[in-house]
């Protein structure tokens, strides 16, 4: 993945994100769906994006999940000043909003 992805835990996803802009994404390490978008993202950030990537995996911190109301996973999220502007559940491509 890009040299800008960051893994947040469920330690550190509170201070991390507080004042975060950039795309986050909830995803589950074994999840076909969640590789298939980590792999549209691989593509976006080629452009060399100035944009912050930030991961959280469900199964390591579900305390994040029920924080920021994520029921499933993949569910990709844009940030502004560490709130959710919109979210996206399940696969994309790259012509959705």
């Amino acid at each position: 993945m890009t040299s800008r992805s960051t893994v947040l835990t469920g330690n550190d996803y509170q201070a991390k994100l507080a004042h975060a802009d950039g795309i986050l994404l909830f995803y589950k390490k074994l999840c076909p769906n969640c590789k298939a978008i980590e792999k549209m993202l691989a593509k976006f950030f080629i452009a060399d994006f100035e944009v912050n990537y930030l991961r959280i995996d469900s199964e390591d911190s579900p305390a994040a999940m029920r924080n920021f109301c994520i029921e499933r996973v993949s569910t990709s999220c844009i940030l502004k000043r560490g709130q959710i502007l919109k979210k996206k559940v399940g696969l994309m491509n790259e012509r959705d909003d």
